[in-house]
């Protein structure tokens, strides 16, 4: 059975592992130009415009729509942690780590009629959001020191030394909780999944049901940490192969759990 790869992005200020149960998971950024567009997903909006998604061989569909109604719809292919721009005119824009095999300008929803009985807009109320701040870490921020945890846990994770990795991904986990990053919530929730994928897999060394029983733990904890992220997360595949997972793992403790 392979096992993970190290696929940190410099460029999106995070990191993310991949799992060696079949399902990589990474980071998605989408930026637009000019900036103020809601985009969304596969119909999903997150905060930050960003996103953990499964790696795979279907396409995303990726959609940000300006407050005028101008929208834009794009086709990818992720391939890794991405960075994507999205142009109004519909022109390709920035593309790392995924490829776009279709962009084109989507006509505006057709116009909702006023409401007779509303009150006349406020002209210092609405307009689009000013952008999200980022944070760029430095040599000092959490965010940096837990990519060198990951690097060291990683190294002993293909040494088959799983405690070790255990360790090391566990005190990642636990610098990124306290990180100002905007992307820390997002990564949190790879590292999560990526802990019980190790913990299940360190079960063929060392046959402890209690490293059974967390890889449960943190695989319903990374459910719970996606559903307060991505609003449809309780319809999308990613959550039905996570309850898939928790299955699997109690069938093998059986009665006494």
């Amino acid at each position: 059975m392979p096992g993970p790869r190290s696929a940190i992005a410099s460029t999106l200020g995070c990191l993310t592992l991949v799992a060696t149960l079949g399902c990589a998971r990474y980071v998605v950024r989408v930026d637009t130009d000019p900036t103020g567009a809601e985009v969304t997903l596969d119909g999903n909006t997150s905060r930050e415009q960003r996103w953990s998604v499964s790696g795979g061989d279907e396409p995303a569909t990726l959609l940000a729509r300006w407050p005028d109604g101008k929208q834009v719809a794009a086709q990818v292919y992720i391939d890794r942690d991405s960075k994507i721009t999205l142009r109004r005119d519909g022109e390709p824009g920035q593309v790392v780590g995924a490829r776009v095999v279709g962009m084109a300008p989507s006509p505006p929803p057709a116009p909702t009629p006023p409401d007779p009985g509303a009150a006349p807009p406020d002209p210092q109320l609405g307009g689009p959001l000013p952008p999200p701040t980022t944070v760029t870490p430095g040599p000092g921020d959490p965010m940096a020191k837990a990519r060198k945890l990951y690097d060291e846990g990683q190294k002993a994770y293909e040494l088959t030394d799983f405690d070790v990795a255990i360790a090391k991904f566990r005190a990642a986990y636990e610098l990124i909780r306290s990180s100002n990053d905007p992307a820390a919530p997002e990564v949190l929730g790879a590292v999560i999944f990526n802990l019980a994928v190790v913990y299940e897999r360190s079960y063929e060394v060392t046959p402890d049901p209690e490293r059974l029983r967390r890889a449960r733990v943190m695989y319903r904890q990374y459910d719970e940490q996606m559903a307060s992220l991505q609003p449809g997360w309780a319809k999308s595949s990613e959550h039905a192969d996570v309850l898939a997972r928790i299955r699997a793992l109690e069938a093998r403790l059986g009665p006494q759990k």
